[in-house]
């Protein structure tokens, strides 16, 4: 996993690596000024009171949260916009360290982005069914890495994989020996929590999935080429 890691980390200076860094980042931030308006909608739905410092205080408390929510929210975000410019990720790396391999096939455009709208709702979902466990000091870091890095280990594997096999090649390849995936997961979920890291931490984490996800097909399949489906 750390070879993996280094490797993605060395490769930060490709032209590709930059340009979805630059595009994902407009998407990103567009994707939280949309989170912060949906929110204060959603609080103007609260009935107002009879006492108008009490609707001061509630207007108030709505738009800090809202706030609050949507910085939450951006690094997740960034995450799943990211998945839609993976393949110029995983190609960039596949081309120069896996360049004897099989080319992986083309995912559409539409399927990318429909894979990060889903990815980006079940995220989102996910961390509202364990809100309660997030007020619980000490518990709530606990949860929130191992939840997130779980998701995010499934899903950067998942996207990488996918280009080559099957979806039931793909689950073997991610449920194969060693807890590497996950725990790249894990890191990845604990870096977004860094600001300007957060910014760069799904780029390397993708193609970290792709060196580990070559390591488990090589391992499987006992050849360095993978086979396209």
């Amino acid at each position: 996993m750390i070879a993996a890691i280094n490797k993605a980390i060395t490769q930060m200076t490709d032209p590709a690596f930059r340009s979805v860094i630059v595009k994902s980042l407009l998407y990103s931030l567009l994707a939280l000024v949309l989170t912060f308006v949906v929110i204060l909608q959603l609080a103007g739905l609260i009935p107002q009171s009879d006492w108008e410092w009490v609707n001061t205080i509630v207007g108030w408390l709505s738009g800090v949260g809202a706030f609050f929510i949507a910085l939450f929210v951006f690094p997740l975000s960034m995450a799943a916009v990211i998945g839609i410019f993976l393949d110029d990720i995983a190609n960039a790396v596949e081309a120069k360290h896996y360049a004897g391999d099989a080319p992986a096939r083309e995912i559409p455009l539409w399927s990318s982005i429909w894979d990060a709208v889903k990815f980006f709702a079940v995220i989102i979902l996910c961390n509202l069914l364990v809100l309660p466990l997030y007020l619980i000091p000490g518990v709530n870091l606990i949860v929130y890495y191992v939840l997130n890095g779980y998701l995010l280990s499934r899903e950067f594997f998942q996207q990488v994989a996918v280009r080559h096999h099957d979806m039931t090649m793909v689950n073997k390849l991610r449920k194969a020996g060693g807890m590497d995936v996950f725990l790249t997961g894990v890191a990845t979920a604990f870096c977004m929590t860094i600001p300007v890291l957060n910014l760069i931490i799904p780029i390397i984490a993708t193609a970290t999935m792709v060196h580990l996800y070559k390591k488990r097909a090589k391992a499987m399949t006992g050849s360095t080429s993978v086979e396209v489906v």
